[in-house]
Formats: C-alpha cells, structure tokens, sequence
C-alpha cells in the first residue's frame, strides 16, 4: 500500500543543531501495580517513545504555550508543568484504562455504555490498549472507536472528546479527573507521532515484531519507543528539546494547522515508509538510529507544536 500524497501540513525537518554544553489510595496502587506487571508480562510492549521521548515533546510544548495557558495548567496541575505529567498515562495505565472500561476482565458496569455486552473473548473485537490510532487504505483516520460494532484503536476520538470537555467545562470538573484529562492529552500527541503506534491496513501491528540489533534480540515497536533515542540522543530531555525545535513561525503555523485528525493524517504520512520497511526476523542496520534521525526529531517536535496548539486552544483561545 502506497499512501497518497495529500497531506499538506508536513514540514521536513531540517536545521539540526548540536548542542554546545494515601491510605486506601496506596492500596488501590498496590493493586494496580500488580496488575500492570502482569500484563507487562503477558503483553508486548506498547509504550511509546519512552519517558525521556514524551518528555521531550511536553518541553517543546511547553516552551510554545502562551503564558495564559501556562499560568492555568500549573493551577490544575498542582504547580507541576505538562513535562511532569507526560508519562502518566503509562505509569497509571492499568487504573485509568479500568476506568475507562476496557480491560477485559472488567465487569459490565465498569465499561463505557457502548461497550456493555461486548464478547470480549475474541482479541480482534476489543483492544485493552488505546495508545494508538488507525487508518484506512487511504491514510485516512477515522472520527470514532466505534466502527460498525468493532473497537478501533483511536487516541485522536479521545484527545478530540478530552479536548471539547476541558475547553466547556474544566472549571467544574473534579480536580482529579481534570488533571487525569489534560495529563492523557499531552501523552496522547506524543503516542500519535510514534510510528509503531499508528494501525495501517495490510500493515505492521505496531511492530510487536523480532528483529535484531547490534546483535541483540528486540522488536522493531521496542526499538522505536526506546532504543532508537537511548542510542541516538543519551542525555537530557531538555537537550533533545533544544535540538528538535528548529522550526520557524511559519513552519511552526503549517505543521500545526488544522484539527487533531489532520495531524493524525500527516503523522500516518510521515510513518508509512519506515513503519513497512522491516519484517519479522530482520536485521536492523547499525546506523539506523542516524538515518531515522531527521524523521525521528520531526515527529518530536511536530507533536510538541501542535500539543502546544490544542492546549492553548483549551486553556487560552484567542478572542
């Protein structure tokens, strides 16, 4: 499958510069914890980017929101900024995908309402995990998570609906689930940027996939949330900030135009080649890291713009 060339909000990525220098609460995640190492254990990884990664992209974000939407996230943040909370979704994975109703072994009143009655037995007709997005043959995204009565995989539905709820009605809602909502939105623009975390037709399954590298055994997903990064960039997340943000204000104002699903498009784009390019049992070359390199910095900090972007829209629309 070749993906058409009609994404217009891509900027290639050029300019890299180097770098010159509770009580019952505690049970609850006793609990989870528990239960989240089992599925690590039972389940290929999933994450993406990594924290140093997500880190990375809420530091570019940050650095590009306006003072408005900064002063009133630190508010709902309890003084903490949007780097400190980039990787939330990860670490409180398994009780926050609980809430959401899609574990499996969750009993109907615990799942959302189309998802009541679901036969959860077969793996294709619903995803414990909703860190990705999907795409149709034509690199289209979809607006649901629904389609035709089989889950999708769809973090820009959510982003979308977490974006609409806080932008109506953050000054009403729980503390806790406002926090939840805002850290699930500046995880989510980084998953979507990851290639492994993009669903094509006829295409890679997030490349839970072995391949080898420098000798050792890894899947190509693992290789693209961390591995990539760990040999590629073994410093700060801010170092990697600076060197990925390099656009200007007029690349900055065409990456970031359009809605969450015209990101989607343009992420799905730039993914496409390098997220087909590898099969099962291949042999990764050594300087891979250096030739993903530019594709590697541009979904880094194009996920930082347009994060920025969503949350000022949220926290500091323009009258």
């Amino acid at each position: 499958m070749k993906l058409p060339d009609i994404f217009q909000n891509s900027v290639p990525f050029k300019n890299i510069r180097t770098i010159k220098h509770l009580t019952n609460q505690q049970e609850i995640m006793k609990k989870a914890t528990l239960l989240g190492i089992c599925l690590i254990l039972c389940t290929p990884s999933l994450l993406a980017w990594g924290g140093l990664g997500h880190a990375t992209v809420a530091k570019v974000a940050y650095d590009h929101l306006t003072p408005e939407a900064k002063d009133i996230m630190k508010k709902y943040l309890d003084g903490m900024t949007i780097v400190s909370v980039a990787s939330d979704a990860d670490t409180y994975r398994s009780v926050w995908q609980m809430d959401l109703g899609f574990v499996p072994t969750n009993p109907d009143d615990a799942r959302v309402k189309w998802l009541k009655g679901f036969d959860f037995s077969t793996p294709e007709n619903i995803s414990p995990w909703s860190h990705s997005f999907t795409v149709d043959e034509k690199g289209e995204p979809y607006p649901t998570d629904n389609l035709n009565g089989r889950y999708i995989n769809n973090i820009l539905y959510y982003t979308a609906k977490l974006s609409k709820q806080l932008k109506e009605n953050a000054n009403n809602m729980d503390p806790e689930e406002r926090k939840r909502a805002i850290s699930l939105i500046v995880h989510f623009l980084g998953d979507m940027h990851c290639p492994m975390h993009i669903v094509f037709p006829d295409g890679p399954m997030k490349g839970n996939f072995k391949v080898t590298y420098k000798g050792k055994e890894t899947t190509y997903h693992s290789f693209w949330d961390g591995g990539i990064m760990s040999q590629d960039a073994p410093w700060s997340f801010s170092d990697l900030a600076f060197l990925v943000d390099t656009a200007t204000q007029t690349e900055i104002a065409a990456i970031c135009k359009g809605d969450i699903y015209d990101y989607g498009r343009s992420s799905a784009h730039d993914s496409w080649d390098i997220a087909v390019k590898y099969k099962e049992n291949d042999t990764l070359p050594d300087r891979l890291p250096a030739e993903m390199r530019p594709l590697l910095y541009s979904q880094l900090r194009n996920a930082g713009y347009r994060l920025a972007t969503i949350l000022d829209d949220i926290f500091a629309p323009v009258q």
